[in-house]
């Protein structure tokens, strides 16, 4: 079978129905082959069965949001269990 012209994959293989995607922050429309919206600059992903973009995964607020959890459990076991 063959593609049509201007349809890139979709995340599940096959040729999407798409011809766009939105910006999931402020939904401009925006080409299926964007990596980053043009309107608020925020990056973004494949396009969803939706018409969505997907959100890239943020490693960066993950790790920052474990070191402040941690931070916050040695504050707690100084201040309350240690002698």
């Amino acid at each position: 079978m063959p593609k049509t012209s201007g349809s890139k994959p979709s995340a599940r293989g096959g040729p999407s129905p798409h011809l766009t995607k939105k910006c999931p922050e402020c939904f401009t429309y925006l080409p299926l082959a964007a990596e980053v919206c043009h309107a608020c600059g925020r990056p973004v992903g494949p396009v969803t069965a939706t018409g969505l973009a997907r959100k890239p995964f943020n490693w960066k607020a993950y790790l920052a949001a474990a070191a402040a959890a941690a931070a916050f459990a040695a504050f707690v076991w100084w201040g309350f269990f240690s002698d």
